[in-house]
């Protein structure tokens, strides 16, 4: 492989002041065969971003969320047309509100959880149903800083109690989903997510820096968040999706957003997800993976510029048309990335994984994840 132009474009990201420090590492038939950082995860202190550098991977998470769902699934111990119901009877009678009227909502279902289709929204949506999430939200933010945190399994029960944005199974809507599947992981593996999560997937992967918060002795490497880039990056006044720079295991484990990670961790994910070789999940799964897993009717609210092209399922977007998307990877690669700007992309057809990772506020697909996607696939 020749990922000459790979590196090329990280060290033109930064020099061109567009991020302050990243890292790319690819893997190829499970092996780790390039890796590039440049910049800094620190810029007043003029510390160098390199694969080791901890990161708040934000949504990336919800890629390791997946993994584990889908194992309770091989195991027979969780199905896709299951109601949420049966686990949370909260979520016995879901509504949604039009014109100011309370209307009855099909069942919120385990499919609808791992393709965004539940109807559960994150905080700050203003439609009619969107306040009452963002006050869960809010009152769980409120707990944190109150040292009397609610827990993960809280959080779901107390979602159930809100409205939806519309009838289970309608729409695609990025949203809440993901913590709530964390919480139902919990629940049917009879098992705290992050010790579930440890067992399954972070241990026989050697994920060794991979967890919901930043102990004492790997502080040092964690990445300081900017709002953006370039001489005087300013730091974000603000804390999102009350994911705090924890030092100690929080109470709420975000299955959508919680897990702080390294560039070089990750990729043993990717390296994984992408060939199959340690057996984290069965191969007729990692097949599923490359499916799209919506309707044509769902599929006209997936919107987003990061999305086109792409499918979505298992809480990850899928290729399905490289000219539309604009990428050289194979139809049906699949990943996600996360609001800081942490990327992978997982190739099982190359048997390739791209992971990107910077720490920018609002980043997710950035210019440069996309820039080093196509010069990895053009050096294959």
């Amino acid at each position: 492989m020749d990922l000459k132009y790979a590196a090329k474009a990280v060290d033109d990201a930064v020099a061109s002041r567009s991020e302050n420090g990243a890292a790319l590492v690819v893997t190829r038939d499970g092996e780790r065969v390039f890796s590039h950082s440049a910049g800094l995860s620190d810029v007043e202190n003029n510390k160098a971003f390199n694969e080791y550098t901890v990161c708040r991977a934000f949504s990336c998470s919800k890629i390791v969320t997946a993994v584990c769902a889908m194992k309770l699934i091989e195991q027979g111990k969780l199905d896709t047309s299951d109601e949420l119901a049966w686990y949370y009877p909260t979520f016995a009678n879901p509504y949604y509100i039009r014109d100011n009227e309370k209307l009855p909502s099909p069942p919120v279902r385990i499919r609808d959880l791992l393709n965004m289709t539940s109807g559960i929204p994150y905080p700050g949506d203003e439609r009619p149903g969107g306040e009452m999430m963002s006050s869960l939200w809010g009152r769980l933010d409120e707990s944190i800083r109150e040292g009397k945190s609610m827990t993960t399994q809280e959080f779901a029960s107390e979602a159930g109690k809100c409205a939806l944005m519309y009838p289970a199974g309608q729409e695609w809507m990025y949203g809440s989903s993901a913590d709530v599947l964390g919480a139902l992981i919990e629940k049917v593996a009879d098992t705290p997510l992050d010790d579930y999560m440890k067992a399954n997937v972070f241990d026989p992967l050697g994920m060794s820096d991979t967890a919901f918060f930043v102990p004492q002795d790997k502080r040092d490497r964690l990445a300081v968040l900017y709002e953006c880039a370039g001489e005087t990056p300013k730091k974000p006044g603000y804390v999102n999706l009350c994911i705090y720079d924890y030092d100690s295991r929080p109470a709420f484990l975000s299955g959508g957003a919680g897990l702080f990670s390294t560039a070089a961790d990750y990729a043993k994910l990717g390296a994984e997800l992408s060939t199959g070789k340690a057996g984290i999940l069965g191969r007729k799964t990692l097949e599923f993976l490359t499916k799209n897993g919506l309707s044509a009717g769902q599929k006209t609210t997936l919107n987003w510029d990061s999305v086109r092209g792409f499918g979505y399922a298992h809480l990850m977007r899928v290729l399905e048309d490289r000219d539309l998307s604009g990428l050289l990877a194979s139809e049906g690669s699949f990943g996600w990335d996360g609001w800081t700007g942490t990327f992978l992309l997982c190739d099982p057809f190359e048997k390739v994984s791209v992971t990107l990772f910077l720490q920018r506020c609002g980043a997710g697909t950035s210019r440069l994840a996309r820039c080093a996607v196509n010069a990895v696939f053009a050096g294959l």
